[in-house]
């Protein structure tokens, strides 16, 4: 009876979480052809996504890259829809937070004038942190791949712990829109910094791909800037090199974050207070994953241990009462 109860849970939790699948898959085709609120499409996705890894452990090793697959499907979706939410695009608050930490300066504009080379005639720093930037569309997800390649015992919790970065940074998005410093050049609140990707892109890819590339990448929410999810998915690879116990992807990761946070600031993308909040934002979804796993794994390893300190507490309470012994039944 027992092993009919499970076999059941396990067909009800499945069914539950195709259903959900496909609530999500429908959500999706909904916002592209009619309109859906983004306040509705996030939850519903959120669900999907999480039925998707439900769902992909049963599916042995290649479920591990069909839920990230899946994963930063919806994640683009949401990505794309967190501009739409009505809330007012918010500057203020970072611009003033730079001139604050770094006495009158933002380190955009200073960067920029100090190196130059950032607007119509690009120089070799420009073209230098333009190809940094575009590598960020490959390295977090090579992290992933990687792991599933060389370390499979470990890819599960690379996979959770890079999509719960990229999930987390989109909560943000939804949240907090914030305007990039490019953007808050464009619009007169800051002075001396221009977007250096428009001036590298054209020159490198020829100005109709770049064109194409910027309307399919950026244009759908621009105001994608708190946090610098460029970074944290880079930063986040720091934490998958502890855990595959890689030196050598740890100073890969260490190397390209910083090169990437220069590139970031330099071409006006990204705040220096976006680079910290990504870099929160990877170190909370390490953190959770491996917190977590770390708690389980004690509550297992102790669990003899809590149970005989459980039956000398109510040793000691009974002796305390007064009551009698618990009566053990005959045969």
């Amino acid at each position: 009876m027992r092993r009919v109860q499970n076999i059941s849970r396990r067909e009800a939790i499945g069914a539950v979480c195709w259903a959900a699948l496909a609530i999500g898959l429908l959500a999706v085709l909904l916002r592209q052809t009619v309109s859906l609120e983004p306040v509705v499409f996030a939850p519903i996705s959120g669900v999907a996504v999480v039925a998707v890894f439900v769902l992909a452990r049963r599916w042995g090793d290649w479920g591990i890259l069909v839920a990230y697959l899946v994963a930063m499907g919806f994640f683009i979706q949401l990505r794309d829809a967190a501009d739409e939410t009505g809330l007012r695009t918010l500057t203020a608050y970072v611009l003033d937070w730079e001139l604050w930490m770094f006495a009158g300066i933002t380190p955009s504009a200073w960067l920029q004038a100090r190196i130059g080379g950032a607007s119509s005639d690009p120089g070799f720093p420009a073209f230098f942190s333009a190809i940094v930037h575009w590598t960020w569309f490959v390295f977090p997800h090579a992290a992933v791949l990687g792991a599933w390649l060389f370390m499979r015992k470990m890819a599960w919790r690379v996979t959770i712990i890079v999509a719960l970065t990229f999930y987390l940074g989109v909560l943000l998005y939804f949240t907090v829109p914030t305007a990039p410093p490019w953007m808050a050049a464009e619009q007169g609140l800051v002075d001396g910094i221009a977007r250096g990707m428009n001036a590298v892109g054209p020159a490198i890819l020829g100005v109709d791909f770049y064109n194409w590339a910027f309307a399919a990448m950026a244009e759908p929410n621009p105001i994608a800037a708190m946090p610098s999810l460029h970074f944290a998915a880079s930063f986040v690879v720091v934490g998958v090199g502890i855990v595959v116990r890689s030196w050598k992807v740890i100073a890969v990761a260490v190397v390209y974050c910083i090169a990437l946070a220069f590139s970031l600031v330099y071409l006006g993308e990204h705040y220096i207070a976006d680079i910290i909040a990504g870099a929160a934002v990877a170190f909370i979804a390490f953190s959770a994953v491996e917190g977590g796993r770390y708690a389980r794994y004690q509550i297992i390893l102790r669990h003899e241990q809590l149970t005989a300190s459980g039956q000398r507490a109510a040793q000691w309470l009974r002796e305390a009462l007064r009551l009698p012994p618990p009566r053990i039944e005959a045969g």
